[in-house]
């Protein structure tokens, strides 16, 4: 019976069972598992160093609210065209930095078109106030003129068609309101229609201005009493024609104020505008005007 030799035989390997060789394959893997997990880990936080960063840049996140809560809070208003064209300029996305720029200069082209408007407004307003006043003070300087503290009327003797009592009717005229060439130009009506007699009565009426029909109490035979009452009724008849006083009163002659207060006053069935306006010349002469 022959020996086996032992020392030259390797010992057999079973494939199977529990004293199998492991196999090759795995410790490749094992190997490949050990060098690949960690290269993606490293590029799993490469990739999210920009998100972590931003995270930690806006602070801790607020804890979420109760849904009955968010249900009752009030939304808050939107924000304005500058609030969010600043929060845009701040942010770090190009496209939405073009927009709040964009947005931005509209801003501000409206706030200066308002401020421009507004500051248009005021000048315009300004310049009517400045024409207001200075229209007042021209017809204050006209409706001024024989009023106390200007220079009073002298009216001397005068020659030509002068009614009587002509420099009474002058003062009582100029001390209200009417400038001494618009009651020359009154003076030469009444010298038209009564002569200046205030007892005058015609046909039908009477008086300076030869009221048709007479008021009572007019003429009741007392001339210098008559003369202030029917002086004073004239002032009111003028009133009702009260938008032509400021056209009289800047008349530019004694003749032209005739003609304005025959046409726009006195309005006669029998103008004879020639002895007005001749009159009222005459009155103007007398005062020194």
């Amino acid at each position: 019976m022959r020996r086996a030799n032992t020392a030259s035989r390797k010992p057999g390997i079973r494939s199977t069972g529990r004293h199998a060789a492991p196999a090759r394959f795995p410790r490749a893997a094992a190997r490949t598992t050990r060098i690949a997990v960690p290269a993606l880990a490293l590029a799993g936080a490469l990739a999210a160093a920009p998100q972590l960063a931003h995270a930690l840049a806006a602070g801790p996140a607020a804890p979420a609210a109760h849904p009955q809560a968010a249900r009752l809070s009030p939304v808050p208003a939107p924000p304005g065209p500058a609030a969010t064209a600043a929060a845009g300029l701040r942010g770090g996305d190009p496209r939405a930095r073009v927009a709040a720029l964009a947005a931005f200069r509209s801003a501000r082209q409206q706030a200066r078109r308002a401020a421009a408007r507004q500051a248009r407004q005021q000048a315009a307003r300004r310049a009517r106030q400045e024409k207001a006043r200075q229209e007042k003070a021209r017809q204050d300087g006209q409706q001024g003129q024989g009023q106390p503290g200007h220079a009073a009327l002298s009216c001397g003797p005068g020659s030509g068609l002068l009614p009587a009592n002509y420099p009474a009717i002058m003062e009582f005229l100029t001390g209200h309101g009417y400038t001494a060439i618009a009651s020359a130009g009154i003076a030469g009506n009444i010298y038209q229609e009564s002569g200046g007699n205030p007892e005058s009565v015609g046909s039908g009426g009477g008086g300076l201005i030869g009221w048709t029909p007479l008021p009572a109490g007019f003429v009741t035979g007392s001339p210098a009493a008559d003369l202030r009452t029917q002086l004073a009724a004239i002032l009111t008849y003028n009133q009702q024609w009260a938008q032509f006083i400021p056209a009289l009163n800047s008349a530019a002659s004694a003749a032209a104020a005739a003609q304005v207060y025959m046409s726009d006053f006195e309005r006669p069935g029998i103008p004879a505008a020639a002895n007005r306006e001749a009159a009222a010349s005459a009155v103007a002469a007398a005062c020194g005007l």
